[in-house]
């Protein structure tokens, strides 16, 4: 149940009511979030206790007050706000595993299938009144914004997924958005501001927008906005950009290797000093992204490489109030955001020296902590329902003995285990590994150290 952070510790609807001003009153239209108002937070039970931001700490990653560190496994729900039964939607998200949702609060998307536009002025999209507000509207996305907190999911918020405005636009917009940190920003399952959707020829409207959002959310969340698919992220050296945000609606065709781009475009979004989230993906059928192994294979390969990942379906776009439907490879999400979710993620880094694999049929990317104490390794063949046996894994890792795990993908389990010796990161030693078919995931932890053998000739 959401909480208001007071003395009293007052739960539920109670702690919403208790601050008129954001309790479906229309706001002060000069009233402006400032630092004496700091105690307005409606927290509610793990993970969202409190508002999550880049870790100082682990500038790749993010965390709350209390310490806690998030890794995301988003979900498309662009209608969220609108769509006929919210309980659905959040139920399906979490079975997915997911812990955030991409919601549009403005956006028109697939209005020919659903006939949904979500509005929040007065007016109408073609006779637009931005001065004033959808109240019914307002409230019913402060409903469901609680009802997706009290299932434990946050919220990735675009404010304007179809409207495309410039800087001449500025002046009457800012009420716009001193609306949303009014009325949405002491909730604190919003996990990000989300500028734009997918629309980049605005630059100055775009950094009018997160300045205002910089110099008044008192939370201080992260802002981002987004671009098409490209293969570096939107922005990633602006300031303002709290997160290094990447598309890509590509599908599992050979147009599009698990290598040479997947694995490749992770990597490269790991560079730029700030969490990678990729957060739209390739959909069925109209990004070709038909193969569920094949995707399965994507998102294990952009997680191990140190990212964030988004299940993009059309059950979260055009089909969002189709409460059977079920996308190609949906089922393979909630183990790798459980495997991830059991690991101190935040403190392991891409790793490319301890493993490698050197196997024409195979692909793979590691993860390391500092000292190499626990490696882990997906590999996963460049084929689909392929089998590989005879590979190998060469590892050079500090002396000590190690317990290395192998693990299936696809549902979590163990399906094997064994030990071995390191002699140290002079020498590279062989692992072989298991006959498996499309993926594994091999983890190694260090259970007894020794003494550290130098490498030779560094006298």
């Amino acid at each position: 149940m959401p909480m208001k952070s007071t003395p009293a510790n007052v739960v539920g609807l109670v702690a919403v009511v208790a601050l008129p001003l954001f309790a479906g009153c229309a706001p002060s239209p000069n009233a402006i979030p400032t630092s004496a108002a700091r105690d307005d937070l409606v927290r509610f039970g793990a993970p969202f206790t409190s508002v999550f931001r880049p870790d100082p700490e682990s500038p790749y990653h993010l965390r709350n007050q209390e310490g806690q560190h998030l890794f995301i496994l988003a979900k498309t729900a662009w209608h969220y706000f609108n769509a006929k039964d919210p309980q659905q939607v959040l139920q399906h998200a979490r079975a997915l595993g997911a812990n955030v949702i991409r919601v549009a609060l403005e956006g028109n998307l697939y209005f020919e299938e659903l006939s949904i536009d979500a509005w929040p002025w007065s007016g109408t999209r073609k006779q637009p009144h931005f001065a004033t507000f959808n109240e019914a509207y307002w409230t019913r996305v402060q409903d469901r914004i609680e009802l997706a907190g009290r299932a434990g999911i946050g919220i990735d918020l675009v404010l304007y997924a179809s409207l495309h405005l410039n800087e001449d636009a500025v002046p009457e917009q800012r009420l716009y958005w001193q609306r949303v940190l009014e009325r949405l920003g002491r909730y604190s399952n919003i996990l990000t501001w989300e500028i734009q959707n997918e629309y980049v020829a605005n630059e100055r409207f775009q950094d009018e927008v997160a300045a205002f959002f910089q110099q008044h959310d008192q939370h201080r969340r992260p802002i981002i906005t987004s671009n098409g698919t490209r293969d570096v992220p939107t922005w990633p050296e602006k300031p303002w950009m709290g997160m290094a945000i990447t598309h890509t609606c590509t599908g599992s065709t050979n147009s599009h290797p698990l290598g040479r781009w997947y694995l490749a475009v992770a990597r490269n979004a790991r560079t730029f000093g700030k969490p990678s989230f990729n957060n739209e993906t390739g959909r069925e059928t109209r990004h070709r992204n038909d193969d569920g192994v094949h995707r399965r294979k994507q998102a294990w390969l952009w997680s191990t490489a140190g990212g964030f990942w988004t299940w993009h379906s059309w059950d979260g776009c055009e089909g969002i109030n189709d409460a059977t439907y079920k996308a190609p490879g949906e089922d393979f999400m909630l183990p790798l955001a459980t495997f991830f979710r059991s690991l101190p993620f935040w403190r392991l880094h891409p790793e490319h020296v301890a493993v490698q694999i050197s196997d024409d049929r195979l692909i793979h990317a590691a993860q390391a902590n500092v000292e190499r104490e626990y490696v882990m390794t997906y590999v996963a063949t460049l084929a689909t329902n392929a089998q590989v046996q005879g590979a190998q894994l060469q590892y050079r890792l500090r002396d000590g003995r190690y317990h290395v795990t192998f693990r299936d993908p696809a549902s979590g389990r163990v399906v094997d285990e064994t030990d071995l010796e390191a002699k140290g990161i002079g020498t590279v030693d062989v692992l072989p590994i298991p006959t498996f078919r499309d993926d594994l995931v091999i983890e190694l932890r260090r259970t007894k150290t020794a003494k550290v053998t130098e490498m030779p000739a560094t006298h």
